[in-house]
């Protein structure tokens, strides 16, 4: 293996050198897509830039080879499993309308207008968020609209970097909050009855389907597992298929991406608190594993909470958040009229991460 990997090393290197000459030498090629490229080849090569004065990094994680990352794991995670669930023309013509008005039509206009340099890849990974936290039967317009509110939002706060709660999930809220009726429909069952472009336009409802937290909250029905897991039950476009979330998760932990604190926190706490509330009220408090496999918890635990800038960054912190988010989610999905918790969850803990940030250092310091 090693073998074959020097051999590729020296062609490989060669030609990302000349894609990287040919980019940074067109101004506006630069400016579209010089950061994701930038993204991408930290992954493939370690960055070029070291410390040259005290504190020096202990490895060669940086900003662009995490944003790569995660691109990687959402495209593995979601976007792949999700045209084969709900077909290519779905898919794609969301990610485009996503991506060319979140990215290359809101963000082009605000780098322009803040005269930067290029636009940040981190535009992308929220993009590609919007369309997996929507229904499948989503029209068209209120992706692109969702899109531009999450490029908006996360510039008005700074930029990438200085996010006060997750931008996808912001905008996510806002749909909710301007548009219910349009995300309590559109949730259609995989193979059956995929859109074409008529339905796409006009997000037409004809074919939809309660979702596994709907219908047990309807009639206490308790959706397969299995069809959890692997992605034949209804659900948001991206978080069908629990199997490829999870293993795309468990490699940007293993990346040191995400900090495994956070899913297991949020995955124990979920377990054990509907665990404990089951006991109590078995009709109205669904069994754990299913609490774990169904909704958007598998794609928040991974992808939402582990977000460093809105998350804390004190280890012990994160054992708090982690649980504080499982907590809530069980207490929205069980004792409220929402069928799902995890995004009010998430983005509540969003709000309480500095707070538990500063009392942790507090009490470590005992300042």
């Amino acid at each position: 293996m090693k073998k074959l990997l020097n051999k590729l090393e020296s062609p490989l290197n060669k030609n990302l050198d000349r894609i990287e000459t040919f980019i940074h030498t067109h101004e506006t090629v630069n400016f579209l897509f010089g950061a994701v490229f930038e993204a991408f080849d930290g992954l493939l090569r370690s960055s070029k830039h070291t410390a040259q004065t005290q504190p020096f990094i202990r490895n060669n994680t940086d900003t662009k080879k995490f944003m790569g990352a995660v691109l990687i794991a959402l495209t593995m995670g979601w976007v792949f499993p999700a045209m084969y669930f709900y077909g290519l023309q779905c898919v794609i013509s969301k990610l485009i309308v996503s991506l060319v008005v979140g990215v290359f039509v809101v963000d082009v206009i605000w780098a322009i207008i803040a005269r930067e340099d290029h636009i940040s890849e981190g535009g992308f990974v929220s993009c590609l968020l919007v369309p997996a936290i929507l229904p499948p039967q989503a029209p068209l317009w209120l992706i692109g609209f969702g899109a531009a509110m999450a490029i908006i939002f996360r510039n008005i706060l700074g930029g990438v970097g200085y996010n006060l709660v997750n931008p996808a999930l912001f905008s996510r809220l806002f749909l909710t909050i301007c548009f219910p009726s349009l995300l309590a429909t559109g949730y259609q069952m995989p193979f059956v009855g995929i859109p074409d472009l008529h339905t796409l336009r006009y997000g037409l409802d004809t074919i939809t389907h309660a979702t596994p937290l709907t219908a047990f909250k309807t009639d206490g029905t308790i959706t397969s597992y299995f069809s959890l897991l692997i992605g034949t039950a209804n659900g948001s476009l991206g978080e069908t298929c629990r199997l490829a979330l999870i293993l795309s998760g468990i490699w940007l932990v293993k990346m040191k991406v995400a900090n495994w604190r956070l899913p297991v926190s949020y995955f124990g706490s979920v377990f054990i608190f509907s665990g404990m509330f089951s006991l109590l009220s078995k009709e109205n408090v669904a069994p754990p594993i299913f609490q774990l496999l169904s909704g958007g918890l598998v794609l928040g635990a991974f992808y939402m909470i582990t977000d460093p800038i809105t998350a804390t960054y004190n280890q012990k912190a994160k054992w708090i958040y982690g649980i504080g988010c499982g907590f809530i989610t069980v207490l929205l999905r069980n004792y409220t009229t929402l069928s799902e918790g995890a995004m009010y969850a998430i983005l509540l803990m969003n709000l309480l991460a500095i707070p538990i940030q500063s009392l942790m250092v507090k009490i470590r310091y005992r300042t």
